[in-house]
């Protein structure tokens, strides 16, 4: 018997800084809005101790109302008349700290999908994910599309095809792992997509002398988590077409390579390491896919399953 299709996602959150990566964010925010006839509520969070200083300055009491109409000013520039047309829309300005008033935005809203992008500090530990962003991740009880800057190449927003015909899942094989499968699976059937599961097998460095050793143990490491892999696919068909492909190497170059092969326009993950992810946890797959990724990435917390 085929299980029930999921829902899809009802109502996202958006949080804009009025920076060009947000405003990317922000499209792709909507083009998932406009698939499920979800409600979109874009918030922008203001500083207080900016708030403050520009007030006493300016002697101006009313620049927090002022920042309503530029969030507004910055939707009407960012989605055109005919993309939102569709849209059910809503806007929300507040004060504090902007990942904890995002998290509170986001549970008054009842959002089943918060969107943002990932720019922020840089640095060997950081990489592209920024402090808000990672706090928000860090924090968030439903998934999380963080959206990477455009980089090099210029994206001005999600093709009408996006996320393409296929997805790609990034699956530690633990055991969670079917279960992690499963919500992936459903993901990609609501969005009209096939779906990839990979699993990827990192190298051990070792001296030259053991290097045949380890070369032969590594295909049979393959080998095994290629049947683990096979049996989640079969699973997760009863959903979705499903691939399964295992990989060796370097976790975030071959989850880039993979991608960049199916061109995909969507990576899937779980938030496994919430707690830990510049600590003994960084090298999971999430938090490579996450840290590294040029293409969005979908982040799911262990907890949440479509409903």
């Amino acid at each position: 018997m085929r299980v029930k299709t999921w829902a899809g996602f009802r109502s996202v959150l958006c949080p804009i800084d009025f920076s060009e990566d947000s405003r990317l964010a922000l499209r792709y925010a909507a083009a998932v809005a406009a698939r499920g006839n979800a409600v979109l509520t874009v918030a922008y969070v203001n500083d207080p101790l900016l708030i403050a200083a520009a007030a006493a300055a300016l002697h101006d009491r009313h620049l927090a109302k002022r920042s309503g109409q530029e969030l507004q000013e910055f939707i009407e520039t960012t989605l055109s008349a005919s993309a939102r047309k569709p849209l059910r829309l809503k806007s929300h300005v507040s004060i504090g700290n902007p990942a904890d008033e995002i998290t509170e935005t986001g549970a008054r809203s009842r959002a089943d999908l918060i969107v943002l992008g990932t720019h922020g500090v840089t640095g060997a530990d950081r990489l592209l994910v920024g402090s808000t962003t990672l706090s928000v991740l860090q924090q968030s009880t439903v998934p999380v599309l963080a959206v990477p800057r455009a980089g090099e190449h210029l994206v001005t927003g999600p093709s009408p095809s996006w996320p393409g015909e296929r997805i790609v899942a990034a699956l530690e094989l633990d055991g969670n792992a079917g279960k992690d499968a499963d919500v992936a699976a459903h993901i990609a059937e609501w969005f009209g997509s096939s779906l990839l599961l990979v699993h990827v097998v990192g190298e051990i460095a070792a001296p030259a002398w053991l290097n045949a050793d380890l070369s032969a143990h590594d295909r049979i490491r393959v080998a095994r988590a290629q049947q683990q892999l096979d049996g989640l696919a079969v699973r997760t068909q009863t959903h979705v077409a499903t691939d399964a492909r295992v990989v060796c190497g370097g976790i975030a170059d071959e989850i880039a390579a993979v991608a960049a092969t199916e061109r995909t326009g969507l990576l899937i993950t779980t938030l496994r390491d919430r707690r830990g992810w510049f600590g003994a946890r960084r090298g999971s797959i999430s938090y490579h896919v996450l840290s590294h990724a040029v293409t969005p990435v979908l982040a799911f917390p262990p907890q949440w399953r479509p409903r």
